[in-house]
């Protein structure tokens, strides 16, 4: 829909896919009968189709930090950290062609400010992508179009349908392509160690066992394995010492969080931003920024936000365009070794 945009507003279009991991499982972007469908779906505008091989470079870049992640007790979010480098691959296969810009199909805009390009939220909300793709550099941006910004999903599916697209009525795209059924089976297979371990209360007490701190993520509440009236909720994971800390609800509530690898684009103090910190997790308002050395810094909120998790995105935005961001950070551990909550 993206390509028939720009079709229909006068500009030459090549379409390409870019194929970042093998295998045939029909849920992945990736497979042989998505990438069918991505040439049928070209060929029925009239565009030639391409295929790129990038898979040596995601496997570096994605795979091997989300699995690492995992491991060092946080919850990673590979989209992020696949877009800049797809992208930037799009790039230089339009520079092969001679072509002006890429574009594709996230739901997100490209606009000018100060003479700089920025990713700022799509029109439609409810699938907004903006979050997804504050790692992509401005050298990127000022190539990028978004034909499918402006509209709504459910506007986009109706054009398709008089397009005559075999994808108009495609189911919505996994969160994680490579591991597109239950990411921890896809740990188990990369080699996730099944060494059990404790799970504690914020005290340190014994509430009962694990097999891998990898399987459980921060807010998640079930498949803990524990009784007991009140439901309880994974406040934090320490794989040093192979321990699991849970508790109610409420202690998932939190006003700071420290951030690494900061990126600012114009952060300022932070005062009068708002900051996302989950993909579909609303934004919450910025008290105060203040930075840290090492691409670090401590972020403090106007709410409490509940299920902050080590390895998620933080996106700043002003006006809902992106005006930086960072990586959420694990909390420093207590003399017990048990994670303060």
């Amino acid at each position: 829909m993206a390509a028939l945009a720009l079709r229909e507003a006068g500009y030459e279009v090549r379409a390409a896919t870019v194929r970042l991991w093998p295998g045939d499982d029909e849920r992945s972007c990736c497979s042989s009968a998505a990438l069918s469908q991505a040439r049928d779906s070209a060929h029925a505008i009239g565009a030639p189709h391409f295929s790129v091989n990038d898979e040596a470079r995601f496997a570096v870049d994605v795979v091997e930090p989300f699995v690492a992640g995992y491991l060092a007790g946080e919850t990673p979010n590979p989209c992020v950290e696949c877009n800049p480098g797809r992208l930037a691959r799009l790039v230089a296969l339009a520079d092969r062609f001679g072509a002006a810009h890429v574009a594709t199909g996230h739901y997100a805009r490209v606009v000018w400010t100060d003479g700089r390009p920025r990713v700022a939220r799509g029109r439609d909300l409810a699938k907004d992508q903006s979050y997804m793709l504050w790692r992509v550099p401005e050298t990127t941006l000022a190539r990028l179009l978004l034909p499918l910004g402006e509209l709504t999903k459910p506007a986009v599916r109706e054009r398709a349908r008089r397009a005559g697209l075999p994808v108009a009525d495609a189911a919505e795209s996994q969160e994680v392509c490579f591991a597109p059924g239950d990411h921890r089976e896809f740990l188990a297979a990369r080699g996730a160690s099944s060494r059990g371990g404790d799970i504690v209360d914020a005290t340190g007490r014994l509430l009962g066992r694990h097999d891998g701190c990898w399987r459980y993520t921060v807010g998640q509440r079930r498949g803990l394995g524990l009784s007991g009236a009140a439901p309880r909720y994974v406040l934090a994971i320490d794989p040093a010492h192979d321990r699991v800390v849970v508790g109610p609800a409420e202690a998932l509530a939190t006003r700071t969080v420290v951030l690494r690898e900061l990126d600012d684009r114009g952060l300022g103090d932070g005062v009068g931003l708002e900051v996302q910190l989950r993909y579909r997790s609303p934004a919450v308002g910025v008290a105060r920024l203040r930075r840290r050395p090492g691409g670090r810094a401590l972020v403090e909120l106007v709410e409490p936000f509940r299920g902050l998790a080590p390895g998620q995105s933080a996106v700043f935005y002003r006006d809902d365009v992106v005006v930086g961001g960072g990586v959420v950070a694990p909390p420093p551990r207590s003399r017990r070794g048990v994670p303060p909550v």
